[in-house]
């Protein structure tokens, strides 16, 4: 009868793992599987040290390596949240928030605090490639779900691209999909990270405590052309991307 305690006797010795690269192995599991997807809040270090054994020490070690490695996004005081990866970033489509809040059999919602010609600042106006005092068309609006602010939106256009952008009714359109809609060749950057609210987002997202949020900018070209720059924030505890 053969010893099978004895078959792998010739496989080479492999020692096992650090603890830190063990932590490390547990988190990028649940990343890869899609357990723990972009801008999940993954369990506390308080949490990790519980279920898994290990020191906060080694914890806290694991989860600052994945950070500096882009896999995860740390705010202070607030917690570890799952990153965007670049080429997630790179390969981003969105859905409407009109289009996602209705899906789920919800009412659906806008709020436009204004919607103006302006002349356009400084950050601002590097983003849409325009000089500084350039007349620019800005929408701002919350867009709410069930009444509950889900999503805050800063829009600049440009007057020269879209001239009748103003006349558009946002309570029934989103700008997003009158862009669409408008013009068939269109190419996008986007850029999402995880930032806590301050007084504004608190004021117009109608938060009382400090809340994470995941800010979306995105800029619009049509052709060689800066068409549009958006900012558009959502509460954390309220609303997810898809």
């Amino acid at each position: 009868m053969p010893n099978h305690n004895l078959e792998n006797n010739n496989a080479p010795y492999s020692p096992p793992k650090p603890l830190y690269e063990q932590v490390k192995s547990y988190v990028l599991k649940r990343i890869e599987s899609g357990e723990w997807p972009a801008y999940y809040q993954m369990p506390s270090e308080h949490t990790l040290v519980k279920d898994m054994g290990i020191s906060r020490m080694t914890i806290h070690r694991a989860l600052r390596e994945l950070t500096q490695a882009g896999y995860l996004e740390r705010i202070q005081g607030v917690g570890t949240f799952i990153a965007v990866r670049k080429k997630q970033r790179k390969m981003l489509e969105l859905k409407e928030v009109d289009e996602v809040i209705r899906a789920r059999g919800t009412r659906y919602h806008c709020d436009i605090h204004f919607l103006q010609t302006e002349p356009i600042e400084s950050d601002a106006a590097t983003a849409m490639d325009m000089r500084p005092g350039d007349s620019v068309f800005r929408s701002y609006s919350v867009h709410r779900e069930n009444n509950i602010p889900v999503m805050l939106e800063d829009r600049y256009v440009n007057p020269d691209l879209m001239p009748d952008f103003l006349e558009a009714d946002f309570t029934t359109v989103t700008a997003d999909t009158l862009i669409n809609s408008r013009f068939a060749l269109l190419s996008h950057e986007h850029d999402l990270h995880a930032a806590l609210s301050n007084a504004e987002t608190h004021h117009f997202l109608e938060l009382e405590d400090a809340t994470a949020c995941l800010v979306l900018n995105r800029r619009t070209w049509l052709g060689d052309e800066i068409l549009s720059t958006v900012k558009m924030l959502f509460p954390g505890n309220r609303y997810r991307i898809t």
